[in-house]
């Protein structure tokens, strides 16, 4: 499989247009991979994970055709992850020349949403499917995802995922705090080790290797460290830091450093990787 990341911010982008730290004054200055976009992966050109505010953007910067995606899938629908107005792009009399509808999956707030935007949607255009939490299904374009609970919103079942195909697997495992227990034990019985994990790390250095919401470098650490010892994660597991926030107080490069010890790569915007 492949994964391409469109985005790697947190909710504010980085550099956030409101902010005037030393991380984003930096960032207007060297650009680069200090540059971050709200979060959202492609994998295969087939399949899609949250939808950023900056989609149009992003796939214009990757020269992605996206009429080929078949599959999207949401985490949950914080704003940053779900800039479903952009979808009716795909409306019939919007859109022309679409070949095949875009399969929607999510939890009953962000079909609800969904459905809330194109409330006059075409089946020719759209499928909309409720999916629930440790129960697996096989999207439109042959891959096998289960959502696993996450530990970031009360108000919403929030999703990580894992993503089976051709006897590959990856873990998409934000947005989320150190996993609820539920979320540990279902991938521990499971038997299935990720060739690839994604880990977000929005905050930097917090003191606490088990932070709620989301991530901070213990808590990655803690969590890679858990992944080994009860053999979720093999040998050769391939693990990403994404949805990366200003607030951290590190640039990309010396993410880099931090993580490096530990064979955890940091991802930016573009960052392709195959597994």
């Amino acid at each position: 499989m492949k994964i391409q990341f469109l985005g790697t911010a947190a909710s504010e982008g980085i550099p956030n247009p409101f902010c005037k730290c030393e991380i984003c004054e930096k960032t207007r200055v060297q650009k680069g991979k200090d540059v971050r976009t709200r979060s959202s992966v492609i994998i295969d050109d087939l399949m899609q994970i949250d939808f950023a505010p900056e989609f149009s953007y992003q796939v214009m910067r990757e020269n992605i055709d996206v009429t080929k995606i078949k599959d999207l899938i949401f985490t949950h629908t914080h704003p940053d992850h779900f800039n479903v107005g952009d979808l009716y792009s795909r409306m019939i009399n919007f859109g022309f020349n679409i070949t095949h509808p875009l399969y929607i999956y999510g939890n009953d707030v962000a079909i609800n949403g969904c459905l809330h935007v194109l409330p006059e949607y075409s089946s020719e255009r759209f499928v909309f499917n409720l999916i629930v939490p440790f129960q697996t299904v096989t999207t439109s374009s042959g891959y096998r995802i289960t959502p696993l609970l996450a530990n970031h919103a009360k108000w919403e079942f929030c999703y990580i995922y894992l993503i089976e195909k051709c006897g590959k697997t990856i873990l998409y495992g934000h947005d989320s705090g150190y996993f609820p227990e539920l979320t540990w034990q279902w991938l521990k019985d499971s038997g299935i080790q990720p060739d690839l994990a994604v880990f977000e790390c929005t905050y930097g250095y917090r003191q606490n290797d088990r932070t709620d919401n989301h991530m901070s470098i213990e808590t990655v650490l803690a969590a890679q460290k858990r992944m080994l010892s009860e053999n979720i994660f093999h040998e050769q597991t391939q693990l990403i830091t994404s949805h990366h926030s200003h607030s951290c107080g590190f640039m990309h490069d010396e993410l880099v450093e931090i993580f490096k010890p530990y064979k955890i790569e940091v991802a930016y915007d573009g960052l392709i990787k195959m597994v």
